[in-house]
């Protein structure tokens, strides 16, 4: 259970990883994923996808994860697959672990735009942060479980903003 120390590890997902991610995933059915999704995510973790990004507790343990795809010009990216144990809600995982992300994606030159997908329960979340709604699919995911599609531009003021943000 969480402790009142911050100290997370950032680090690349392994192979070993992957039941560690399927727990994380599990903590949070069905509020943030529906249980047929667990599939597409464990197909996703099969891949060893080298941008999907791990944060642990002082235990080592995995508490969170979340990657990013590149668009094939390197000037867009999506975030995927974000999540944190729902034990770890409300300590400032996910802030931590989106700022890793974006900084990553920031110090890409050509890197403008950055997308991602959220329902409900994570929009304001992100808003918070600076994405930008420009979708809404009501029943997406399956009934009461919305899709918001989201963006970020990255202009200076806001590469310089992730890259000081700590």
């Amino acid at each position: 259970m969480a402790s009142s120390e911050k100290i997370w590890r950032f680090r690349s997902y392994q192979a070993s990883d992957k039941e560690a991610c399927l727990r994380v995933f599990e903590s949070n059915m069905p509020q943030y994923f529906l249980p047929a999704e667990k599939e597409k995510f464990a197909a996703y973790l099969e891949e060893l996808p080298q941008d999907y990004l791990l944060v642990e507790d002082d235990n080592r343990q995995v508490i969170a994860g979340g990657g990013y795809a590149l668009g094939l010009d390197g000037g867009a990216a999506t975030l995927c697959w974000g999540m944190v144990h729902k034990d770890w809600h409300g300590h400032g995982i996910g802030q931590f672990m989106l700022w890793n992300r974006l900084s990553k994606l920031a110090q890409i030159p050509k890197m403008k735009l950055i997308r991602l997908d959220a329902t409900q329960h994570s929009v304001e979340f992100f808003m918070k942060k600076g994405f930008k709604t420009y979708r809404i699919t009501r029943d997406y995911y399956g009934p009461d479980l919305h899709h918001y599609e989201m963006y970020m531009i990255l202009d200076d003021e806001k590469i310089r903003e992730i890259l000081t943000a700590r």
